[in-house]
């Protein structure tokens, strides 16, 4: 690894992904003019099985365009990542997805949108905020037709992402590599799609900014010089000579060369695609990972993340399911809990869909999701919610006097977001099996992977963003997090008192059940009445109720008083309750 060039080099990194047998890999070679050591299926089973198994490496170089020339480089560098399409290989894909700027949907347009081209468009939405559609085969098309049939795919393709963040994105039909009746001659559309990448690149290149974080996707050893790690770098900056942490092995190893596509340097920043040669490395240890400055990414067996349900996923997605969850890219099982703000303190429905949009935008890889709230109070969910919302809980609906998280009034709520159901965000405590080396605000997905590859159905399942790491062992770091499922007891009034101020009620306590652990919360009676427990009364599970404002007499059959409260989940004392 010898001099630096004296060509200064913009690196931007398009992803190129799409269902299997789209024809993504013919694709990179029609665009590449340099391949890195991981490129164009050079997997063994890759050859053998006709798809690819693992991210691939390639890239294209020009002089720097019109549009770009106020910045202090030579040449324009596009990084293509050629992502594996096939089903099992969905964990490959998300892993891949971190280090990508633009994304290729690359859609065979003989078949449309399938199973995992969905599942690539969910990723992308996650990775970036630009798409083009490739429409691939045309060549497949006769030629009496062609236009019309691409201009039909075009509609239906528009019509699918007019949902999603690529609404009015690019779409360039492509013959990446002709060879039927219909098409016997060179590529088609390959010089269309690199002046719609160019477009896509920013005007701007990120500022390097943090720890020096590098996703590891390669290793190989060179005999007599080190050890080579490839990957991109994620943030920060390198330089030759410096130390760095692989922190899933807790070692250090200082920075021996670099190498930019066979091009030697002494140095490397964010977004930059590199090899890093390091000493005394067994490459054998190494597959995936990160590098980075050393103590910068934690090793974590349990987080708070904010969440939203994936669009595409059909069905419900409970809270304490085993499902797959992907950080970085690794992939280990694990299990989440969701919670969410009180009934009544989310957005309208008709603003649902603008949050859901808003909040991706905040919690994706390009932005910065806010801080957890510990003083917050939050209510359990059984599942977590897309744009249908989360229904009201009935209980929530008997106002619990003082609590400062709910709306004024039922009434209030109802009309606000059209009727029982809340919308607002959404977060997961997620406990994993086993630890995970990431940065502490990695984005993650959830996938129920153990579906049938064969399904028709999105696998993904929520997405999110990691707030805050996590013991789940600790009790004392899990009662930091308020999450409180309502509770509800019913009972009956026995007599009013003489001055219509008090009243002795029956029906909600047993015998043996501590009432004082009730004093002071507030009950409430089936006019409406709201009145607060004192204590017991005598022995056999009566207890005395104040009324301030008075409660009437009650009612042949109408003398029912309800306790709605709140059971914190992690509160170490179980006898514990509240309003």
């Amino acid at each position: 690894m010898g001099n630096l060039p004296a060509r200064r080099v913009y690196n931007v990194n398009v992803g190129v992904l799409g269902h299997v047998d789209s024809g993504k890999t013919s694709l990179v070679a029609a665009l590449s003019t340099t391949l890195s050591t991981a490129a164009l299926d050079k997997h063994p089973q890759s050859k053998e099985r006709g798809i690819t198994l693992d991210l691939g490496f390639s890239s294209f170089a020009m002089p720097l365009p019109d549009h770009l020339q106020h910045l202090p480089y030579d040449d324009l560098q596009v990084t293509l990542v050629d992502c594996p399409g096939h089903a099992s290989l969905i964990r490959t894909i998300i892993g891949g997805a971190q280090i990508i700027n633009t994304m290729l949907l690359v859609v065979d347009v003989t078949r449309g949108i399938q199973t995992q081209t969905a599942e690539c468009l969910v990723v992308g939405e996650l990775a970036t905020k630009d798409m083009i559609v490739v429409l691939n085969k045309v060549d497949q098309l006769p030629q009496e037709g062609r236009a019309k049939i691409i201009s039909k795919a075009k509609k239906r393709l528009s019509q699918t992402l007019n949902a999603t963040k690529f609404a009015g994105c690019a779409m360039v039909p492509t013959a990446a590599k002709p060879g039927t009746a219909y098409m016997p001659g060179q590529t088609l559309g390959i010089q269309e799609l690199i002046q719609e990448i160019v477009k896509c690149v920013p005007v701007q290149p990120a500022a390097p900014s943090g720890p020096f974080k590098f996703a590891i996707d390669h290793c190989f050893a060179i005999r007599g010089q080190g050890t080579v790690l490839t990957g991109t770098v994620l943030s920060g900056t390198a330089k030759v000579g410096d130390s760095l942490e692989l922190p899933e092995f807790k070692i250090n190893k200082k920075v021996k060369s670099m190498q930019m596509f066979k091009r030697p340097v002494l140095s490397c920043k964010q977004g930059d695609r590199v090899g890093i040669c390091v000493t005394q490395l067994d490459a054998t240890w190494v597959e995936r990972g990160i590098a980075c400055t050393p103590g910068s990414v934690p090793t974590f067996s349990g987080a708070v993340a904010a969440v939203d349900k994936i669009r595409f996923f059909v069905g419900q997605m409970p809270s304490r399911l085993k499902v797959h969850v992907t950080i970085g890219h690794q992939t280990v099982m694990g299990q989440i809990q969701f919670f969410g703000l009180p009934d009544g303190a989310g957005v309208p429905q008709s603003h649902a869909l603008h949050a859901v949009m808003a909040r991706m935008d905040l919690l994706t890889s390009q932005g910065k999701a806010q801080p957890f709230d510990t003083q917050q109070q939050y209510v359990y969910q059984d599942e977590v919610y897309g744009l249908e919302g989360r229904p009201y809980d009935p209980l929530a609906q008997h106002q619990l006097p003082g609590d400062p998280n709910q709306a004024p009034s039922t009434p209030g709520r109802a009309a606000c977001d059209g009727g029982g159901v809340h919308h607002g965000p959404q977060w997961g405590l997620l406990t994993l099996t086993q630890p995970i080396t990431a940065s502490e605000d990695a984005v993650l997905i959830g996938s129920r992977l153990d579906a049938s590859q064969e399904a028709s159905t999105c696998r993904l399942a929520f997405y999110g963003r990691v707030l805050k790491r996590l013991d789940p062992n600790d009790a004392s770091a899990l009662q930091q997090i308020k999450i409180y499922k309502l509770k509800q007891k019913r009972g009956s009034i026995d007599r009013v008192a003489p001055d219509g101020l008090a009243a002795v009620c029956k029906g909600m306590f047993k015998r043996e059940t501590d009432i004082s652990l009730f004093c002071g919360m507030k009950v409430t009676t089936a006019n409406g009445e709201v009145g607060t427990i004192e204590g017991s009364f005598g022995k056999s599970g009566k207890f005395k109720v104040q009324f301030p404002g008075g409660v009437s007499p009650p009612a042949a059959g109408d003398n029912s008083i309800q306790l709605t409260f709140k059971k914190f989940i992690f509160d170490n004392d179980k006898r514990h309750m509240g309003q």
